[in-house]
């Protein structure tokens, strides 16, 4: 119940534009005002733009004013929400897609916090250009990381390959789906055995970049299995996959991390891009 009133309070100013804009579309019908006000208005040459546009919605009825009002108001809210930051606050924001689809494509959000948003969810929003621009907090640039590469099972490469990026934490085989852990596997480390701080690794970022573009031909499906903070994972997501259909990819599954135990991956992987 907290967690519920806590992304209610996370939500709150898109939550209550989107209810102010329903109750503006519905108010003239359920006021039933064209019925209500007698002296309905009347059309003369010497009348303006506005005064025209007035009659022919009076004469329209009441859902055409609503829907007049709701056109204005939506104008006005996505003006209001055109410089402001949307997902502010410390909730883990584990929101569905729809959700920010709306507030960007909708209500006019041109800005999104990626912190505390589930991986999955950052590659999906990035890879699908949903907002503008993306905040991802302020960062240390770390540019002496000690990044290594290994490549498991890749004597004979099948279609489908996992990606295993440990960044801020070390990962380990054992976290992946059991079914998985057959299947050819690349492992991008970035040297966080005792520092878990969050960095910019802009080397962690070029070796994850050339390995998948350097895969086999034959490789269309990728399992991405990550411990990147949002500003890598942004990197990532537009250097690697956001390529507008020119790779060979057709189907990529990022695999979300529990928040509990020895933190294995879910079993279920979230499609990010289909071809």
């Amino acid at each position: 119940m907290k967690s519920i009133y806590n992304k209610i309070l996370a939500n709150f100013r898109p939550i209550c534009q989107i209810i102010g804009l329903v109750i503006i579309l519905l108010l003239p019908s359920l006021l039933d005002i064209t019925n209500k006000v007698q002296e309905t208005p009347k059309l003369s040459a010497s009348q303006d733009l506005k005064d025209y546009i007035f009659y022919i919605l009076w004469n329209k009825g009441n859902v055409a004013i609503g829907i007049f009002l709701f056109v204005v108001a939506l104008f006005v809210v996505r003006k209001w929400n055109k410089n402001y930051i949307f997902n502010k606050g410390n909730e883990y924001k584990n929101y569905p897609y729809f959700w920010y689809w709306m507030c960007s494509k909708i209500l006019g959000y041109t800005e999104c916090n990626l912190i505390l948003v589930p991986i999955y969810m950052q590659f999906k929003l990035i890879i699908r250009d949903t907002f503008y621009k993306y905040y991802c907090g302020e960062l240390d640039r770390k540019s002496d990381d000690d990044i290594s590469v290994q490549k498991i099972n890749f004597e004979d490469v099948p279609n489908e390959v996992n990606i295993i990026i440990a960044d801020t934490y070390p990962l380990e085989m054992n976290q992946i789906p059991r079914e998985k852990r057959s299947k050819s596997t690349i492992i991008i480390s970035r040297d966080n055995a005792v520092d878990h701080n969050r960095y910019d690794s802009p080397k962690l970022v070029q070796n994850v970049t050339n390995e998948v573009r350097n895969l086999p031909t034959q490789v269309k499906n990728i399992n991405i299995y990550a411990t990147t903070n949002a500003h890598n994972t942004m990197k990532i997501a537009q250097n690697v996959f956001k390529l507008g259909g020119r790779s060979n990819l057709n189907l990529v599954t990022v695999f979300q991390q529990k928040r509990t135990g020895n933190r294995k991956f879910e079993q279920r992987g979230r499609t990010v891009y289909r071809r």
